[in-house]
């Protein structure tokens, strides 16, 4: 039997075989606590985190200080947003700003500030799956402290607007988050004397170890005060407690490092191959892209086939290729996305849309078996549906 193939690398990216070498390298030799610098051992482990957040600094370009490892990116959504409004409430800045389409961890963190007293506007996407600048401008006040938008969106791939919406927030004189997870293996960011004051990362979604992240916080003016969600004994200077995860961390830092050097080779190459596997589909099959063809990750397909359910196509393919339906973050339950709801409604469009996420172990082969299997699955359910 053939190995499946993998294109499901928007829900999680395979450890780059590297970053497993470093991580396992640590956990063997670098066990002790970088926290316990008294000691040699210590101070070893204390060094291979310091390096880690030199590599994550280096890729985004901002200073090391404003980097805070985190368990992934929805616990750095969670310290920057519930962090920074216990601030903002003191300035009087109690109203904020997201999109319908953010991830779960971004939504969630709203609706809890709104259960707090916080005035919360969830901006609307039109059918490119974009947030228009000019509902952003209208929805700005002087009364807004926080607005966050999500670089790219998992289940789309369509990129938003960051820099210029920042920029928008920052004339406002609000603070503006993104959560960057989804981009951040082929999307160059650079952070130096942007309007961002906050983003978040993920080490799966780019090729790092799962249950590690990190946190952008802004130094500069206007500098982001942060209050900790969680406590403990004061690490990563009181804003997220708890040991270092030293294997994750160094695992994290050199699958970022890895990112600046084969960000353009990767874009291109996949970009291509995610072209040829549209191409290909849409010559034998009715399908729709979903959102913007333009302004999206180079290795994403979000696809409505008209007629089809996409679990038929899930169950034909078990053995053969992974892709996803819906948000693996979202629920146990396969439901309709929330992101395609806010960019067609409850629709046939979007109740079967489902996406393919290409990545780097993805080859010609893989495309060509892929678009065979589909076409193939396609016309089996759709002459037992006209049967």
């Amino acid at each position: 039997m053939a190995t499946p193939i993998y294109l499901d690398h928007n829900a999680s990216t395979p450890i780059d075989p590297d970053v497993l070498e470093t991580v396992i390298r640590v956990s063997r030799d670098s066990y002790a606590n970088p926290s316990s610098i008294e000691h040699s051992r210590g101070s070893a482990a204390a060094k291979i985190v310091e390096t880690a957040r030199s590599q994550v600094a280096a890729l985004i370009n901002c200073k090391e200080s404003e980097v805070v490892f985190t368990a992934g990116s929805t616990e750095a959504n969670n310290l920057a947003i519930l962090g920074v409004y216990p601030w903002l409430k003191v300035a009087g800045r109690c109203h904020v700003i997201t999109s319908k389409i953010e991830h779960p961890s971004v939504l969630a963190c709203f609706d809890h500030l709104e259960a707090q007293g916080a005035r919360v506007t969830r901006l609307g996407v039109d059918a490119s799956g974009q947030v228009s600048l000019e509902e952003l401008a209208d929805a700005l006040s002087d009364e807004t402290g926080l607005v966050s938008i999500m670089a790219a969106n998992n289940e789309t791939g369509v990129l938003q607007s960051i820099m210029e919406a920042g920029q928008l927030a920052q004339e406002a004189g609000a603070l503006f988050h993104t959560d960057f997870s989804q981009a951040s293996a082929l999307v160059q960011l650079d952070l130096r004397n942007s309007p961002i004051h906050m983003a978040s990362f993920s080490g799966h979604k780019a090729y790092g170890p799962k249950g590690v992240g990190a946190l952008y916080r802004s130094i500069r003016k206007p500098r982001v005060n942060l209050t900790p969600v969680t406590y403990g004994g004061g690490q990563e200077k009181g804003l997220r407690p708890g040991t270092l995860n030293t294997p994750g961390i160094a695992g994290l830092g050199h699958a970022f490092e890895l990112i600046s050097k084969n960000i353009d080779h990767d874009r291109e190459r996949i970009g291509g191959l995610r072209d040829q596997l549209e191409r290909e589909l849409k010559e034998n099959l009715q399908i729709k892209i979903n959102g913007n063809t333009q302004a999206r990750l180079p290795n994403t397909m979000s696809v409505t086939i008209d007629g089809v359910v996409p679990q038929a196509l899930m169950q034909k393919f078990k053995n053969d290729v992974c892709f996803s339906a819906s948000s693996a973050c979202a629920t146990e339950h396969v439901e309709t996305s929330h992101v395609l709801l806010a960019m067609y409604g409850d629709t046939p469009r979007a109740r079967n849309a489902f996406r393919l996420g290409l990545g780097r172990q993805t080859n010609r082969q893989d495309v060509s078996r892929v678009v065979d299997l589909f076409n193939r699955a396609v016309s089996e359910l759709l002459l037992l549906k006209t049967g």
